[in-house]
């Protein structure tokens, strides 16, 4: 497929990228180390390839990232306004909205503060707030960037509980923080990292209107598995699907698509 059929910016300075035609579906990223417009090609790609089964099932998916210049000290609830703000000057109604990791925070959010933007929402590997390795990893991450390293290896106790494959899955997330670099100037990264780190929201989960699927692998160790069971049992009526092999990266994978676009199309 294009790598883009649009990229631009919606009204608040969110970037965005819109693939296919046909029933609006706003897909919040999830973390990403920069927030330029437009996004660089690696991540333009990447994207391209994770919303391509719902492209082929006849939407159109607006794969939507923060502001650029966002300014440290910004909270989650204030992220939130900027995307309802985006969301209500570029539809005419509500949209189902799908947010992994990072983007799954905000789309939390923004259902409880905003309920008239969002008419469906899907929480990939995202919880009512972030794990204890996950915040582990965040302060790890901010670290190396405020000395100008990738810190991507910092993932590895996320990505299993063994020390011999922890050590093993060094060298390639090295590499891949190599060819995505943080940025100079960090401040975006800082502000999206510390608002994540504040939020939490779980006393709220029962004022969630819209019909809500959570999605997790069973194998994702950002957050303890019990959080996307507290956070599916807290939300009304919200329905939980795990995937005892998968885990962080679930987007992209067919199950992943079957799943949620069921969950989408039903009536």
């Amino acid at each position: 497929m294009d790598i883009a059929t649009k990229q631009g910016t919606f009204g608040t300075g969110l970037p965005h990228l819109a693939f296919g035609s046909g029933k609006p579906l706003v897909h919040l990223s999830g973390f990403t180390m920069t927030h330029t417009v437009p996004p660089p090609g690696a991540q333009r790609r990447r994207a391209a390839l994770l919303v391509a089964p719902f492209v082929a099932a006849g939407y159109q998916v607006f794969w939507t990232n923060r502001r650029p210049g966002t300014p440290v000290g910004t909270t989650m609830g204030e992220l939130a306004a900027e995307h309802a703000e985006a969301l209500r000057a570029h539809f005419p109604g509500p949209v189902p909205v799908l947010g992994h990791g990072t983007g799954g925070a905000i789309a939390l959010q923004l259902a409880l503060d905003h309920p008239d933007v969002v008419d469906r929402l899907v929480l990939a590997c995202a919880a009512y707030t972030l794990g204890p390795v996950g915040r582990r990893f965040h302060r790890d991450l901010l670290a190396a960037a405020e000395r100008g390293r990738s810190g991507m290896h910092r993932a590895a106790p996320a990505l299993t509980a063994n020390p011999v494959l922890q050590r093993l899955l060094m060298l390639p997330l090295w590499l891949a923080g190599r060819l995505d670099p943080p940025p100079r100037d960090i401040s975006d990264l800082k502000a999206t990292l510390l608002a994540e780190d504040g939020f939490d929201v779980r006393d709220r989960l029962g004022e969630v209107r819209a019909p809500t699927l959570v999605v997790c692998g069973g194998r994702d160790r950002m957050w303890p598995q019990e959080m996307f069971d507290e956070t599916a049992a807290g939300v009304p009526g919200a329905r939980l699907v795990r995937y005892p092999r998968r885990g962080h990266n679930l987007l992209g994978t067919p199950e992943f698509a079957r799943d949620v676009r069921a969950f989408l199309d039903a009536p």
